[in-house]
């Protein structure tokens, strides 16, 4: 549901056919916020078009408790602001992204593998927080960005609670040695 301009959401814990998919995105890109049912994509979109249309800065902050869905709504903005830049180049949906939105997308696995772990409330918990930056060109494509990463949980390295995992990247690094090697 809307909150003016906020959107609030619950995490379904599973996977709903057609909600996040290119006719989803495509849907909301024709609309502007509040004229169809709320949803993660119309706050992007608006976002978007203010920044687009009124060279406006534009900031979306998400916010939640743990296994909120976070991690997974700011890959779905990506996801559409890729989408919307490959439409200002004039690319469809199911047509390879540029290098630049490429690696924007790609880089969630590493930074999940570097930064998040299993915690005794959800499986893939990101232990630190982080600050992406697009830069959108006139044409509304994306350019550039950075991705800066704060407040690393860095205990958690050397200690874990009962019931947690260390960061995933140890335990993919172990599955990919000999048994005796460990």
């Amino acid at each position: 549901t809307y909150i003016g301009s906020i959107v609030a959401s619950v995490n379904p814990y599973k996977s709903i056919p057609g909600l996040y998919d290119c006719t989803a995105m495509e849907r909301y890109s024709k609309h502007h916020m509040g004229e169809i049912a709320p949803h993660i994509f119309a706050v992007a979109n608006e976002c978007y078009r203010c920044l687009w249309k009124r060279h406006d800065n534009q900031c979306i902050l998400i916010s939640g408790e743990s296994g909120a869905g976070k991690t997974e709504s700011t890959k779905l903005i990506l996801k559409f602001l890729s989408a919307m830049s490959q439409h200002s180049l004039e690319l469809s949906c199911r047509e390879k992204t540029s290098c630049v939105e490429q690696a924007i997308l790609e880089s969630s696995p590493i930074m999940e593998a570097f930064g998040n772990a299993k915690t005794v409330y959800n499986n893939n918990s990101s232990r630190f927080g982080k600050f992406i930056q697009l830069n959108i060109c006139q044409k509304g494509n994306i350019q550039g960005g950075r991705i800066i990463d704060y407040l690393l949980e860095k205990n958690r390295v050397v200690r874990q609670n009962p019931g947690e995992r260390n960061y995933h990247i140890f335990y993919a690094l172990l599955a990919g040695i000999e048994e005796r090697e460990k």
